[in-house]
């Protein structure tokens, strides 16, 4: 029987908290590894220059993907160690 490897979650910052501004909280969400790394390439090349047409394509992306999306903070332990 083949040996699956567990999903590896991790927490990713919508928002960090900032002392300057106590009104701004942390934001995080739990995400898992391959996501992050995902998420943390598009934030590093989108720094400069972001096109119309980059976010047209994550939307229709989000459009086709959102019913098979996985809550993370809605599992139990037990339910992600079967992931």
């Amino acid at each position: 029987m083949k040996k699956t490897k567990k999903r590896v979650i991790q927490g990713h910052h919508l928002v960090y908290a900032h002392p300057d501004h106590p009104s701004q909280r942390e934001v995080k969400v739990p995400i898992f590894k391959g996501e992050h790394e995902i998420i943390g390439k598009i934030n590093l090349y989108t720094k400069k220059n972001l096109s119309k047409g980059f976010i047209k394509c994550l939307e229709v992306f989000v459009a086709l993907n959102e019913d098979r999306a996985i809550d993370l903070e809605a599992l139990s332990e037990a339910e992600i160690d079967r992931l």
